[in-house]
């Protein structure tokens, strides 16, 4: 089934109205985005983190999707920067299990993914943004 067809949660939809994580996770990834407008290939950066690229048609520059287990998917979704709007790292859940998955797992499973995204970044790009240096 195609990404855009199947049920796209968000960690505070998975935890509820008393969702803990989603203001850690959005800040964590504020923090880490800057970096992903370096990423020229999302193929490549894909590979090195064992997802693969996928389409929501939404006009998105790239979307990966790793699973972390078996019936547990992170959807990362990137948009660069234009004139209207800055850049922006998006990150929803997918897969049979999902919601059997605690909110706090998902977000240290989402941070240790985007932090191997940023070693890429360090690996593939001449002089990398900062937060690149710390994981």
């Amino acid at each position: 089934m195609s990404l855009a067809k199947r049920e796209l949660l968000s960690i505070r939809q998975i935890e509820g109205p008393i969702a803990t994580h989603d203001a850690f996770l959005k800040r964590e990834l504020d923090r880490r985005q800057v970096a992903l407008a370096c990423v020229d290939d999302a193929a490549r950066l894909a590979e090195y983190i064992g997802g693969r690229v996928e389409s929501l048609g939404r006009g998105e520059d790239w979307v990966i999707v790793k699973e972390v287990f078996p019936g547990v998917e992170i959807v990362f979704i990137y948009q660069r920067a234009d004139d209207e709007f800055p850049s922006s790292l998006r990150v929803l859940y997918t897969g049979q299990r999902i919601r059997n998955t605690r909110g706090e797992d998902l977000a240290d499973l989402t941070i240790a993914c985007v932090n191997q995204m940023l070693r890429y970044v360090k690996e593939t790009v001449a002089d990398p943004p900062d937060i690149c240096r710390a994981v």
